[in-house]
């Protein structure tokens, strides 16, 4: 059963997560003023990335995010994109290119970072020793077949990843279905 709050829009963009997300982004953003990057991967329809610009240009910077394929309404969300300075690359965020590409945007600089493409658990593997400090990485479908939770409790334990709001992670009126973890 869809929530009535699931799969709404976003400036015309269909969304893929719950405005329970945005509203927690938001909050997770709010708290940790220390972030100044952004990067997504899985950019899917672009209304999420569309949010995480917003509160990129309100610190002074861009998101960079990276999607295989174009899909959904990506294409409506291209104008906002251009308007707030996203970087949007078609690479496989595994590529030497993308990971070249996200090591040189970080500068060793608190970052949010939000897993959402095809395969969490190695995102998070293979990105969270790339971030600093004080940094926030996130990963979708945390309540759901995508992302084992015993697995990635296991990850974020190995990477000395601190569980940030696991209280909000999953269920509740909105189920955001992702986890928040800070870099210590």
């Amino acid at each position: 059963m869809n929530h009535p709050r699931w799969h709404k829009t976003f400036l015309g963009i269909r969304q893929q997560h719950c405005y329970g997300l945005y509203e927690t982004i938001d909050r997770v953003l709010v708290d940790n003023p220390q972030i100044c990057k952004f990067v997504e991967i899985g950019t899917g329809g672009g209304a999420l990335s569309v949010v995480l610009a917003l509160h990129a240009v309100q610190r002074d910077t861009f998101l960079i995010t990276f999607d295989t394929q174009i899909r959904g309404d990506r294409l409506k969300a291209d104008s906002a994109f251009a308007a707030l300075g996203v970087r949007s690359y078609l690479y496989d965020c595994f590529d030497k290119v993308s990971v070249d590409i996200i090591d040189q945007y970080l500068e060793d600089s608190p970052c949010f970072f939000f897993c959402d493409g095809g395969n969490k658990l190695k995102e998070l593997k293979m990105f969270a020793p790339l971030l600093s400090s004080q940094s926030i990485i996130a990963a979708h479908d945390y309540c759901t077949a995508a992302l084992d939770k015993d697995q990635a409790d296991k990850a974020a334990r190995d990477l000395s990843l601190v569980p940030y709001l696991p209280e909000i992670w999953c269920g509740g009126v909105d189920d955001i279905r992702t986890c928040f973890y800070l870099v210590k």
